[in-house]
């Protein structure tokens, strides 16, 4: 057992309270509603006959059975929605837990060499996360229903029919083993396939409407309009072909409940000729033969479901086993202290998209504070570079070492800063505990503090999406903020300036220079104006990099 299999059967031990008594309310509104069904039959016919003749109409007993029905019918009704709230209850306890697990699984993955927003593995990884969240609500609950409704069915007609068992018994054996299993089987294949045609249409049409201005100066754009439609077209044909297998086998399921409901009836028939049964109990039984199959006819769905949550989990645990890398940075501690230290030795990557190496033989050696420029063209590799220091990507060839530095100790600065959709203060801090003191102080060095001071709540403004959009240099400074609140002893600067007005910039580096005047700070930048005198420069160069 895998051990994602193991984490979702953690989780439903759990929650098992909420579990059982969502099963269990299941249980009990689909015992009530074939229950209300077969008296209510049992009741209107046995009443109609009980009223040809006075005398067996004034001996006939309306009140207990009609209280029977009225019970049955708030059992059923209160039944169901408790049942929704218990299992939904239910649900959403394990998927608050399994989310967490999975994105916190995922989020050791190393994305900066498989960028998470492919869309071919993005989808399926949240189609996957849909199909295991499903696994309880629409799998086992009704799985167990089905189970319990045909044991108690097989009870009712050994009891009161038991000559129906060895015909019966067949019959129900194809309805809730052979027939979801058939189901299971045709509907993984072309749901897959229909997924990868999906993913392709929606990366050709991003790809087109990327290029539309092109294009249409290039009359091409009637070539890739056909494109799209062939591919839409062929999606559509893999639904298609999905929807029929389902409805192909779910024929074949009613054909069978409807020969057991024939069947059923047949042997009731056959023992009310030999007095064994009233006409009342062969109606009662013919409608508890129905309800049971409109209850049966959910178990094939219940199979698919429980077989893609299955696949959804090896699929994911596959994913997973790749995920943590080995951190290749040596970590030391000097005894008697002294400087951190930073020591890069014939540092070589290449990514695995591409047939050239980024980054070549590196080499850089630094004892204490001080503040380096990163100069290269584009693409030979600065932000590499600091990826590799920062530990998000791990050399090939090479070594980095750090002393008297811990991992955490280090700060990375990318050149995208993501806002997220909290408060200022939580964009800041990143939930760290941190005083109000020392966030203005953030502010105020990157020059945001007149900016937050004006915001409609100050630190309690929420920011990002539908909320208050920062522009693009302030998103920039913001980043630096949060660096500065980190508190790192060698922080890495990926193109800070990029965005930010060409006065404000000098003035934030000639603050950020003095603060961080005992650290070491690496910053890659394609604008070197704002080095200061005595600042090294850090040239890359594609075969040999040395320092000025």
């Amino acid at each position: 057992m895998s051990s994602l299999h193991k984490l979702y059967l953690k989780l439903l031990f759990q929650n098992k309270g909420m579990v059982l008594l969502g099963i269990l309310l299941a249980v009990i509104t689909a015992f009530s509603g074939i229950a209300l069904l077969a008296v209510s039959g049992w009741f209107i016919s046995a009443a109609a006959l009980a009223g040809l003749t006075a005398a067996s109409a004034h001996a006939f007993n309306f009140f207990t059975p009609g209280a029977l029905v009225r019970g049955l019918s708030i059992s059923r009704t209160t039944g169901r929605y408790a049942e929704r709230v218990a299992s939904h209850e239910a649900t959403l306890r394990i998927i608050s837990t399994l989310r967490s697990n999975l994105f916190r699984m995922l989020s050791r993955r190393n994305w900066q060499e498989q960028q998470l927003n492919r869309h071919e593995f993005s989808s399926r990884l949240l189609q996957d996360i849909q199909h295991i969240e499903h696994i309880y609500l629409f799998a086992l609950v009704p799985a167990i229903v089905s189970l319990c409704v045909v044991a108690a069915y097989m009870v009712t007609l050994w009891m009161v029919l038991p000559g129906a068992l060895p015909i019966i018994l067949p019959l129900l054996l194809l309805v809730t083993v052979i027939f979801p299993w058939l189901y299971s089987l045709r509907v993984q294949q072309p749901e897959q396939k229909q997924h990868k045609i999906e993913s392709l249409l929606w990366l050709q049409c991003s790809a087109t409407f990327s290029c539309i201005r092109t294009l249409t100066l290039s009359r091409r754009l009637p070539e890739h309009r056909q494109t799209l439609l062939q591919i839409a077209t062929s999606a559509d044909e893999a639904e298609y072909i999905a929807v029929k297998r389902q409805q192909q086998v779910l024929l074949l399921t009613q054909l069978v409940l409807g020969l057991m409901s024939l069947g059923t009836l047949w042997l009731a028939i056959a023992s009310y000729s030999q007095e064994l049964l009233t006409g009342a109990e062969v109606f009662m039984l013919l409608l508890l033969t129905l309800g049971t199959a409109d209850v049966l006819i959910n178990s094939c769905p219940a199979m698919a479901n429980l077989a893609l949550g299955i696949a959804a989990l090896e699929r994911l645990e596959s994913c997973f086993q790749e995920i943590i890398p080995v951190d290749k940075r040596i970590f030391s501690q000097d005894i008697s202290g002294g400087e951190i230290t930073l020591q890069i030795r014939d540092l070589s990557y290449t990514y695995p998209q591409q047939e050239k190496p980024t980054l070549v033989q590196f080499n850089f050696e630094h004892h204490g504070g001080g503040w380096f420029w990163l100069q290269a063209p584009s693409g030979v590799g600065k932000s590499t570079l600091l990826h590799l220091i920062c530990g998000e990507l791990q050399p090939q060839m090479g070594q980095i070492q750090c002393q008297n530095l811990v991992p955490s100790q280090i700060g990375l600065q990318p050149q995208r800063i993501d806002i997220l959709r909290a408060s200022l203060r939580d964009n800041l801090s990143l939930h760290n505990p941190l005083t109000d003191q020392q966030i203005w102080q953030a502010l105020t060095l990157v020059e945001l503090s007149e900016w937050a001071n004006n915001l409609p709540q100050k630190l309690e403004t929420w920011l990002g999406d539908g909320e208050w959009q920062p522009s693009g240099g302030e998103a920039k400074r913001l980043g630096l903020a949060r660096l500065i609140l980190q508190d790192p002893q060698l922080i890495l600067l990926d193109e800070p300036s990029a965005g930010l007005d060409s006065d404000l910039t000098q003035k934030i580096f000639t603050r950020l220079a003095r603060y961080w005047q005992d650290r070491l700070v690496i910053c890659s930048s394609h604008d070197l104006q704002f080095r200061k005198e005595g600042q090294p420069l850090l040239t890359l160069k594609t075969e040999t990099d040395h320092l000025d």
